[in-house]
């Protein structure tokens, strides 16, 4: 039979090795399938930032263009070769089954329980501007984080759902929301470029396209509330340049009211008058504190109780834990407070409670890919 060079070349770029193994070498086919794990899992090793990433994807690329070279050379040209038990076209359909098969097994959560390097792509606004829609993120794989680490977790009500937030609180910290400012152990927090909402109002004019991409405004970042207002998310800089545009009557800064609770405010208490901008004080739990239950604080332990034990009841004589009537409780876990950039546009630990350590990831280290060239390679 006469085999074909072409097809060795396809052969090896859907499968790495199965080529080779079509020309009759058997041992190198089976040496560029390992070859193929060891190249794609490096990146997943050494992309600990964006050079050593470019690195990595340059080698998968040079290792391709090999497969398909050894594929074509390795088919001598007019060669007749003597049939072989495996030269039927079933078995080459049967290897690319068996390969996508084994592909699909181990990507995705698998794959990522495996590597030290993982990669998490940005489907909401949240975590605008530091993070936006359509950036793709490379995160190292840790349990301990620092303020104002940007931290990939899973969501504690869906332990299914990955979230990406920006970790303000630390376990030992006490925490204070006023007026939109997050104060640490009494200190404001810094350093972080934020968006808030906006009431815009206008002269009865549209804002146009060209306006909202100058000012780097996208369709996530504002919605129309009627015929001349629009409710924007902007950072400061950007309410700034809005307010000198002349058809533009009102930029205002939008804040909760003080002592008006919001209803899906984290604890859902009567006691506390908690909303987005006006929240605590609080104090994140470290592990091994003892901390007395009271009136005051068990609405907002009680979700990181729950997560701590098997069993636990509200009586009105106070806290059943695994059978058990405490007045105190000790801690089994550290805690964090999480916070999206987009302070007025994100579903962070203002709605949901802390953050138990045990469902952290990781945390982020730069873009691979960004919605612009500029951001690809930004470090976050």
């Amino acid at each position: 039979m006469t085999k074909k060079n072409w097809l060795g070349s396809l052969l090896n770029f859907l499968v790495p090795g199965l080529g080779n193994i079509y020309s009759r070498k058997i041992k190198k086919g089976i040496l560029t399938y390992i070859l193929f794990f060891i190249v794609i899992f490096n990146l997943r090793f050494i992309a600990y930032n964006f050079g050593l990433f470019l690195v990595s994807v340059t080698l998968i690329v040079v290792y391709y263009l090999y497969l398909i070279i050894s594929g074509y050379r390795d088919v001598k040209k007019d060669n007749v070769y003597e049939p072989a038990n495996f030269d039927k076209w079933y078995f080459y359909i049967l290897i690319l089954v068996l390969h996508w098969a084994l592909v699909s097994s181990i990507k995705g959560r698998t794959l990522d329980e495996l590597t030290p390097i993982n990669f998490a792509s940005i489907p909401t606004p949240a975590m605008d501007p530091a993070l936006q829609v359509g950036d793709i993120l490379a995160f190292k794989k840790t349990k301990a984080l620092d303020r104002n680490d940007v931290t990939i977790f899973w969501f504690p009500d869906d332990v299914k759902t990955m979230y990406v937030k920006r970790c303000i609180g630390l376990p030992g910290d006490s925490l204070r929301i006023k007026n939109s400012i997050v104060l640490i152990n009494g200190t404001p927090l810094t350093g972080i470029e934020l968006k808030f909402k906006y009431i815009v109002t206008t002269d009865g004019s549209e804002i146009n396209s060209r306006i909202l991409e100058k000012n780097r405004i996208s369709e996530n970042d504002y919605f129309r509330t009627s015929s001349d207002t629009y409710q924007f998310f902007l950072t400061e800089e950007q309410a700034k340049e809005l307010r000198e545009l002349p058809f533009l009557k009102k930029v205002e800064l939008s804040i909760a009211t003080e002592g008006e609770p919001e209803t899906m405010i984290y604890p859902k208490s009567e006691n506390l008058n908690w909303n987005t901008d006006f929240y605590g004080s609080i104090y994140i739990p470290k592990k091994g504190d003892k901390i007395q239950m009271t009136d005051e604080n068990i609405d907002f332990y009680l979700k990181c109780i729950e997560f701590e034990n098997e069993s636990v009841e509200r009586e009105s004589s106070g806290l059943n834990v695994n059978g058990q009537l405490v007045s105190t409780y000790e801690f089994k876990e550290n805690y964090f407070f999480m916070m999206g950039d987009n302070r007025h546009n994100s579903l962070d630990s203002r709605y949901w409670g802390l953050l138990p350590q045990g469902l952290v990831i990781g945390k982020a280290m730069y873009l691979y890919w960004g919605q612009t060239n500029e951001r690809i390679g930004k470090k976050v």
